[in-house]
C-alpha cells in the first residue's frame, strides 16, 4: 500500500519540487493550492487538488488531511519586496498553517513537517520570523511526531538584487561582511523528501558554500553588472518605517527583515549541491520579475 502525502504550497517553487520529489517515489499525492494559477500549474501534475485559502474560515479546510500519512506545509508570503499581496503575515505564515495544523491533529497524521526560517526562534521580535515561530510553538505543543525546518535563505530570495542590478544599483545593509550560506530550493526538497521520516525536530539547513553578502553581490553585478552601494544599517531601518506610515506595513516588514539578514551571519547545516555562482548561470536571468 502506498504512503500518502499532503503538501500544501504545493504551487510554489519549494512545495512543486516537493510534489515531484515525493510523486517519483511512489507517493499518493494530496495539493494545496489558494491561486488559480497555481491550480493550472498542478493539474498536470496530481489529481487530487484542493484550491482554497487556507486562512480563511477553517471550516473549508476540513477534512483535507483525512488519509493522509503525512504533512508538508510550504505555506507562507513571499518576503519578495517586488511581490505586492494584501494578505498579511500573520494571516499567510501563522494563521494557514494554525488551521492546517488543527486537520492534521484531528485526523492524526504520522507526522507534520513543518517549513519555517532561520531566525524564527532569534529573531522573533521581526514581524516575518515571529510570525513563523508563534506557528513552530503550536506544531511543539501539537502532540504530532514533527520536524520543523529552517532553511537560511533561498538563492531565489535574492532575485530582488538580481532585479535591482538591472536598474544598475546592487544595495547592501551594513559592511556586507555578514555571512551566509543560502540554498538552492531544489537542494532543499531533495533533502527533505530523501530524509522526511528521519528527520530531527528542529534542523537548520544550508546550501554548499558560505559566502559575505558583499561577495554575493559582486557575483551578480559580475553576472548583470550595476553598482555595489552599501546603506548603513541606521539609514535602512529608517527607511524601513516609511511604508508603514502609509498604510503598507507588509513592505515595512519586508523592508526591516531584509535589513538584518544583510547585517547579520545566518549559516546552516551544509546540504546540497548547487553554489550560487552556478544557480546564476543556469537561470534565466530576464524572466526574473
Amino acid at each position: 500500500m502506498s504512503k500518502s502525502i499532503l503538501i500544501a504550497g504545493a504551487s510554489g517553487a519549494l512545495g512543486f519540487k516537493l510534489l515531484k520529489d515525493f510523486k517519483s517515489q511512489g507517493f499518493k499525492i494530496r495539493a494545496l493550492t489558494h491561486s488559480e494559477e497555481g491550480l493550472e500549474k498542478l493539474k498536470g501534475e496530481v489529481e487530487d487538488i484542493h484550491y482554497l485559502d487556507a486562512s480563511e474560515d477553517k471550516g473549508k479546510l476540513e477534512g483535507i488531511t483525512r488519509d493522509m500519512d503525512y504533512v508538508v506545509s510550504a505555506l507562507g508570503k513571499s518576503i519578495s519586496l517586488f511581490h505586492p499581496d494584501s494578505d498579511t503575515f500573520y494571516e499567510s505564515n501563522y494563521k494557514a498553517n494554525s488551521h492546517l495544523l488543527e486537520d492534521s491533529k484531528k485526523y492524526r497524521v504520522k507526522k507534520f513537517i513543518y517549513v519555517s526560517m532561520m531566525g524564527a526562534d532569534t529573531a522573533s521580535d521581526f514581524k516575518i520570523p515571529g510570525t513563523h515561530r508563534k506557528t513552530e510553538k503550536e506544531i511543539q505543543n501539537s502532540g504530532l511526531n514533527y520536524s520543523i525546518i529552517r532553511p537560511v535563505g533561498f538563492y531565489s530570495g535574492l532575485h530582488d538584487l538580481i532585479i535591482m542590478a538591472r536598474k544598475k544599483v546592487i544595495p547592501l545593509v551594513g559592511d556586507g561582511k555578514a555571512k551566509t550560506n543560502s540554498i538552492f530550493h531544489g537542494d532543499l526538497a531533495n533533502f527533505i523528501s530523501n530524509n522526511f521520516t528521519g528527520l530531527p525536530e528542529i534542523s537548520e539547513i544550508g546550501g554548499p558554500k558560505i559566502h559575505t553578502r558583499e561577495e554575493m553581490a559582486v557575483m551578480i553585478q559580475e553576472k548583470i553588472g550595476g553598482k555595489i552601494i552599501k546603506v548603513p544599517e541606521s539609514i535602512a531601518k529608517s527607511g524601513s518605517e516609511v511604508p508603514k506610515l502609509f498604510a503598507k506595513e507588509n513592505l515595512g516588514h519586508k523592508l526591516d527583515y531584509f535589513s538584518y539578514i544583510m547585517s547579520n551571519d545566518m549559516i546552516g547545516q551544509s546540504r546540497g549541491t548547487l553554489t550560487f555562482k552556478d544557480y546564476l548561470n543556469q537561470i534565466d536571468l530576464d524572466n526574473i520579475e
